[in-house]
């Protein structure tokens, strides 16, 4: 008691907070309680209330979906917080979120069953007794801020991170939903003050040391989690202090996290969306609770969306760089971010030409309680799949703070498109090893992929997800462009950027180069050409004598097969099909691999490798040309494939496809296209 008295402004004391914290919960609900919004939901949104309630039957018993498992699993009755049952960090973290006391608080305001709020409860003072947090400073007085940065913060439990999703994501939402149940006494609020007291320390004086910079995704959450607290507790004696602080980091994260091209730094699609949503998280609280944030910030959070559209496929999912999920942090997440912060639907109505309605409301579900206007939302939803629109922007997005550039044919969902990107050095470990690497969509799914996140787990399957040997890359030796030691651990990088992307008559182009195998230097050019198929062309320069070269184009088919004399290969599959082919040069074998959908999901797929040895010193080239083809058909036939490299650096490449001759001129950074048809006599 001492301890949360001492914490509070003079004077006040845990009955005040109470009292104070039931009229402000009035205020922030608009007059309306949330066993009024839990009807209105019920009755506006059935579908969400029957998936909550699903879901907190399961937490009631016991059960939830945590890293490790896809399925509900049994999580102790007390639950065994220490307990890590799959040996992944992930696991305890995510645990100790309490997502799943949300979901039953959520119950709670739907059905009035105190079983919820009880084992709520329970768990919470069990929580308090056996997860303490460690001191803050170390024995010779400093910070202690190591120790809240991973697993040796009592098992990850008061890591940094969850302690601020702890603060916005769940903590709160055990008042809003549970202030006028009888369970909000001041017995609880005493310990559940003085818990709060411990976050907001850590996230006021800790999180700024991990992150001075400002430049990851989990300081948005950490000041998220301070805003939140300090808002819903002004009589903390620094309450003021920490909102100050919280918004001025947020205003901070925003100018440091997000470019001139509105993505987020990381490059990985669905922490993008994520972010929006963090981003998006203090507009809504600055109008429940009476503060503002700049018109720079809120700019900046609307430019977001624009690189959400673009890192959506055609055929729906996020491109998957980097430790994206195809499936889970998508454009409908943040789509309807936007909605929250800015009362705008329109890009619901976007992402409903890539995602179904169910997706749509699945991510609605998660923050439906944090609508203003749950009518206005209804209004917006009704008949939006007749509404929905394709996106008006360019086809072309060269993000060159992210050197990233998409590439789409048009918005419809059967075009072709193409994700590349030559990010190095990386911006942080989210991102995998696959400079001058691409991702290939046409038809209506993905043909050649990348294998995305599946989880954390340090082990040799992350090795291989991130590994540029599994993804659409070139590698030399059969080696790694740079060390890999661990799954948030990599060595040295060289330099790699975007040189150019363009649209010029029949080809939609992108060029990259990088340096990571020095001294040699490799340069790769990915064109759209007519239409049709998918060019990629590689230049070397300064390679040492007896190399190697492996060329890696990740299929997205289990089935795929290979010819090493006529240097092809080609998926097989009743959906949408690939064939790649090169010059003779290059040899395929098939290597068996994996693509991951969503976190603890993935499936076999094959990766066609074409490999050239025993290369001279010097400059070489090599042209692959990948040909899709419809679900039912079969993929256009490529031969007499070539490259010439030219005293001035130009490099020609020569093909010919369905009695169509082709030749790319690659001179500097600029692509461009001739071609001829070939009469039946053979003659041009």
């Amino acid at each position: 008691m001492l301890e949360t008295i001492q914490a509070l402004q003079e004077g006040v004391t845990v009955k005040t907070v109470l009292e104070n914290l039931k009229q402000r919960e009035k205020q922030f609900q608009q007059g309306v309680s949330f066993a009024e919004r839990g009807k209105m939901i019920q009755r506006l949104f059935p579908d969400v209330y029957a998936s909550i309630i699903e879901k907190a039957e399961h937490c009631l018993n016991g059960f939830t979906v945590l890293p490790g498992s896809s399925l509900p699993h049994f999580i102790g009755n007390p639950v065994k917080w220490h307990e890590n049952i799959y040996h992944y960090d992930e696991y305890t973290y995510q645990l100790n979120r309490m997502v799943h006391w949300r979901t039953m608080a959520e119950a709670y305001s739907f059905t009035g069953d105190e079983r919820y709020a009880k084992k709520i409860i329970e768990e919470f003072y069990h929580w308090i007794e056996y997860c303490p947090c460690q001191p803050l400073y170390a024995p010779d007085g400093s910070l202690a801020v190591e120790d809240f940065g991973g697993c040796k913060c009592n098992q990850g439990i008061w890591r940094s991170l969850e302690v601020g999703i702890r603060m916005y994501r769940t903590w709160p939402y055990i008042i809003h939903h549970l202030i006028d149940s009888g369970f909000i006494d001041e017995t609880f609020l005493e310990v559940y003050l003085g818990s709060v007291y411990q976050h907001a320390q850590i996230l006021y004086l800790v999180a700024p040391k991990i992150w001075p910079n400002a430049d990851h995704n989990h300081y948005l959450m950490e000041n998220n989690g301070l805003l939140y607290l300090s808002c819903m507790f002004p009589e903390f004696r620094d309450a003021n202090i920490w909102r100050e602080h919280a918004i001025h980091e947020m205003e901070r994260s925003i100018e440091v996290q997000v470019t001139e091209g509105g993505g987020q730094i990381e490059g990985c699609a669905s922490y993008h969306n994520g972010c929006s949503y963090w981003f998006a998280l203090p507009v809504l609280l600055a109008g429940k609770y009476g503060f503002e944030m700049s018109e720079h910030y809120r700019e900046r959070l609307k430019k977001m969306l624009e690189y959400s559209v673009h890192a959506t496929r055609p055929c729906g999912g996020n491109s998957s760089w980097g430790d994206s999920s195809t499936y889970s942090g998508t454009l409908s997440m943040g789509a309807f971010s936007y909605y929250l912060a800015f009362q705008d639907s329109s890009y619901m109505k976007n992402a409903l030409c890539y995602y179904s309605l169910e997706d749509l409301m699945r991510q609605i579900a998660d923050q439906i309680w944090e609508v203003p206007d749950l009518q206005n939302l209804a209004e917006q939803l009704d008949g939006i799949e007749e509404k929905r629109c394709l996106p008006k922007e360019d086809t072309i997005s060269w993000q060159k703070g992210l050197k990233q550039v998409f590439l789409r044919t048009d918005w419809s969902q059967d075009a072709f498109y193409v994700m590349f990107g030559c990010r190095t050095p990386v911006q942080n470990l989210h991102a995998h090893m696959d400079p001058a690497g691409f991702e290939f969509s046409a038809y209506g799914r993905v043909l050649l992929g990348d294998p995305a996140i599946y989880y954390y787990k340090d082990d040799e399957n992350r090795r291989h997800l991130k590994s540029a040997h599994w993804h659409n890359c070139l590698t030399l030796n059969h080696e790694d462009p740079w060390e890999y030691r661990g799954s948030w651990a990599y060595g040295k990088q060289k330099p790699g950027d975007i040189l150019n992307a363009a649209r010029d008559g029949r080809l939609i182009y992108a060029v990259g180069e990088h340096r990571n195998y020095e001294p040699a230097v490799h340069r790769r050019a990915v064109a759209i050409v007519d239409r049709k198929f998918l060019a990629v062309m590689d230049i070397l320069e300064h390679v040492t004598p007896d190399s190697s070269v492996q060329i890696n184009f990740h299929m997205d088919s289990h089935c795929v097969m290979a010819d090493s004399e006529k240097s092809f290969a080609v998926s097989v599959d009743p959906r949408a099909n690939v064939a790649v082919y090169s010059d003779k040069r290059l040899k395929p074998s098939l290597v068996p691999a994996k693509i991951s959908t969503k976190n603890d999901v993935w499936h076999d797929t094959m990766i066609a490798r074409f490999e050239a040895e025993h290369l001279s010193e010097g400059r070489h080239a090599f042209l692959s040309v990948a040909c899709p083809a419809p679900a039912g058909q079969q993929a256009a036939e490529v031969t007499e494939v070539s490259s010439e490299l030219l005293d001035d650096g130009t490099v020609r490449f020569g093909f010919t496809v369905e009695q169509c001759s082709y030749e790319l001129v690659l001179s500097g950074n600029v692509l461009s296209l001739c071609s001829d048809r070939i009469e039946e006599n053979g003659k041009q």
